[in-house]
């Protein structure tokens, strides 16, 4: 899915909230993804590396052609801009902002461009319900389960919020939500999100 590193490929919501014994999973999800694209929205990406390490993604996009990006890990951090075909960096460590030059900046532009194009989604997504992630419920979404290389067998679950239908997580991890994810997106809507050039 699309967002911070994570590419999944989205895909149109039916207006009733569905129920488990009938719905339409890759419907539901496109849909709520197409319904995010129309207004300025946040997702943070925690990934945890096979040593036990997180790395912290946050993205802010804002229609039609804005986006934020920063990245945490081990204290250090990197911010970028990315706004239409330009793009701005900031390094950390006192750095400041410092605009790419367009071979680099398209790679921006082209993170840009696939926020913003029309999400499908490629993957069957199975209906699970009403399921409770940090004391409020959601419909929920989880592709089929695999094993993966190193023997774990993850999914991932898509949870929309059945008042906005907004998807308010990403996450991949064990099918039953036990232990730590490998990955964990979490979709905000603050009303500020407001992307300018640096300088």
């Amino acid at each position: 899915m699309r967002t911070a590193g994570i590419a999944i490929a989205l895909a149109a919501l039916a207006a009733s909230a569905p129920t488990a014994s009938a719905c339409d999973g890759k419907a539901d999800v496109e849909a709520a993804f197409i319904k995010q694209q129309k207004q300025p929205w946040r997702t943070e990406v925690v990934t945890k590396a096979q040593d036990g390490t997180e790395q912290l993604q946050r993205f802010d996009f804002q229609p039609p052609d804005k986006m934020y990006r920063k990245a945490s890990a081990g204290g250090e951090s990197i911010e970028t801009i990315g706004i239409s075909k330009w793009a701005w960096s900031n390094l950390g460590s006192g750095a400041g902002w410092e605009e790419l030059q367009p071979m680099h900046a398209r790679v921006v532009t082209l993170q840009v461009e696939e926020a913003f194009a029309p999400p499908r989604v490629t993957a069957d997504f199975n209906c699970l319900g009403d399921v409770t992630v940090e004391g409020k419920s959601y419909r929920a979404y989880q592709t089929t389960p695999e094993k993966i290389a190193t023997g774990e067998t993850l999914a991932r679950t898509i949870y929309i919020d059945p008042e906005t239908g907004l998807p308010a997580f990403n996450i991949v991890g064990a099918p039953d939500a036990s232990g730590d994810p490998v990955v964990k997106g979490v979709f905000t809507y603050p009303s500020d999100i407001k992307i300018e050039k640096p300088y």
